[in-house]
């Protein structure tokens, strides 16, 4: 007989499947429903999921053991929730989503927070496969539900051409790697690697650079991340600000519990190989974003650039680089949400050309403020918290002895410096002209912009909280 009870852990699925239903199904199916607004639902069902993870204990294999929710999960999804009802605060303050397909959208937004999930709790091959693909296919829609622009489309094609790819990839890997091993348990591959004396032979590293092209691909890193400029400047950006934090953060969970049994097995060589991925990518991302005129577009290249860094603390292959990456979390989030949601608030007619915000500081200080804060805190310019997060990623890099990796990412550090300065530039130094966006005062998403970019001030001064909760995290238990 099967036990049941551990089923209940994943409660928070079962209310975000019933939320999907919800809205694709019953919203039609009952008439005069759709006149309602479906986001008290969303906001109702993630508050109930939050309080139900935290309210949960021990560790719980399902699905045949293809599943964990343990400590590690739990944590994530509840920064998925956070996350999630940031965004939809953003949607009901922007005007780039068409708010009759609202019930759809937020169908779209369940299901895909359900993927994440999913990720942050794969044990298996195959039930990783299933993750990414239930967050890829409502992210392909969700591009494209920009109705003022056409160009959204396109988007959205691109980004299912690159999924594909990318998907395809990494499922030859994975088969080369059941192949080697003749399993797809996580943990059971690195054992089945060590036991026929194949790592560091030309075949498996074949194999892990391929099956790591797709969780690559979800968190934008070089080579899978030619979908993500177009995708991020032509989606509403609400959905990019969604992407450009939850996506990455589940594929940065997947990835840390895909290596975890790995650490003891071959440090150099994987370390070595996600370093050079680390590398490529914030040096990439940083020398395009140098010529981008457009603000999300220029976003999206921050976006890629700051997926580097992150890798550097997976790429020491320790617990002092997990816990780099844990305290990173926090920050990335408060900064790259704040930065959209000021964005949000000086859209003009969702066109975001830089030349639009020049003099913006005389129309509008407060808000220039709270997003300069942002854009240094992205920086890494002290006494912001991006400065903390950084030091601690460089700190696991130096412990492991990756110094070129901390060359790159020192020399990636200044070369941003220049196009987050030159944004800076434009909006204090510029005089405003008939251009200039005319900001309308709104108390409401201004306290919350306040409300995301003050933390960054805080815990750039005092960061011991934040720095106790990463070290605090339980792995896997």
């Amino acid at each position: 007989m099967i036990n049941t009870l551990p089923y209940l852990a994943l409660i928070p699925s079962h209310l975000l499947v019933g939320l999907a239903v919800l809205f694709f199904f019953i919203g039609k199916a009952i008439p005069g429903l759709k006149r309602f607004s479906p986001a008290p639902f969303f906001f109702l069902v993630l508050l109930a999921a939050f309080i139900l993870e935290g309210l949960q204990e021990g560790s719980h294999s399902i699905f045949f053991e293809m599943m964990e929710v343990d400590s590690f999960s739990r944590m994530f999804n509840q920064i998925f929730f956070l996350v999630s009802a940031l965004i939809l605060f953003m949607i009901q303050h922007s005007g780039e989503m068409d708010r009759g397909n609202d019930w759809e959208n937020f169908g779209l937004l369940s299901t895909l927070l359900l993927g994440m999930m999913f990720m942050t709790g794969a044990t298996h091959l195959l039930m990783a496969v299933i993750a990414i693909e239930l967050v890829s296919l409502p992210s392909y829609l969700l591009v494209a539900v920009n109705r003022k622009d056409f160009a959204s489309k396109e988007a959205s094609l691109k980004y299912v051409l690159f999924g594909s790819f990318a998907t395809g990839i990494m499922l030859y890997g994975m088969s080369l790697l059941f192949g080697l091993t003749g399993s797809l348990v996580f943990s059971e591959i690195w054992k089945g690697l060590l036991k026929v004396e194949l790592i560091n032979s030309p075949i498996y590293i074949l194999a892990l650079f391929m099956t790591l092209g797709g969780i690559s691909f979800k968190i934008a890193a070089v080579p899978f991340h030619f979908w993500c400029p177009d995708a991020y400047q032509a989606a509403p950006t609400p959905i990019t600000a969604f992407l450009s934090v939850a996506p990455k953060l589940a594929g940065f969970a997947l990835l840390l519990r895909l290596l975890f049994e790995h650490y003891g097995i071959q440090q150099a060589g994987l370390g070595g190989m996600i370093s050079l991925i680390a590398m490529l990518t914030m040096t990439v991302g940083n020398l395009a974003a140098l010529r981008q005129k457009n603000m999300k577009r220029l976003m999206a290249y921050s976006s890629i650039s700051h997926a580097g860094f992150l890798l550097m603390g997976v790429a020491s292959m320790d617990e002092v680089g997990r816990q780099a990456v844990y305290f990173y979390i926090p920050i990335y989030i408060l900064m790259n949400l704040g930065a959209f949601l000021a964005l949000i608030y000086m859209a003009k007619d969702e066109h975001f050309d830089l030349s639009d915000y020049k003099g913006m500081i005389k129309r509008a200080p407060v808000l220039v403020t709270f997003f300069a804060i942002c854009l240094l805190s992205l920086v890494g310019v002290p006494p912001f918290a991006g400065f903390i997060g950084k030091f601690y990623l460089f700190k696991a890099a130096m412990g492991q002895n990756l110094w070129l990796l901390v060359f790159v990412g020192g020399a990636n550090s200044v070369i941003s410096l220049v196009y987050y300065v030159n944004i800076l530039k434009i909006m204090i130094l510029d005089d405003p002209d008939q251009n200039t966006v005319l900001v309308e005062h709104k108390p409401i998403p201004l306290t919350l912009l306040g409300m995301l970019s003050v933390p960054l001030v805080f815990f750039g001064i005092y960061w011991n909280p934040l720095l106790h909760w990463a070290e605090g995290i339980l792995l896997f238990r």
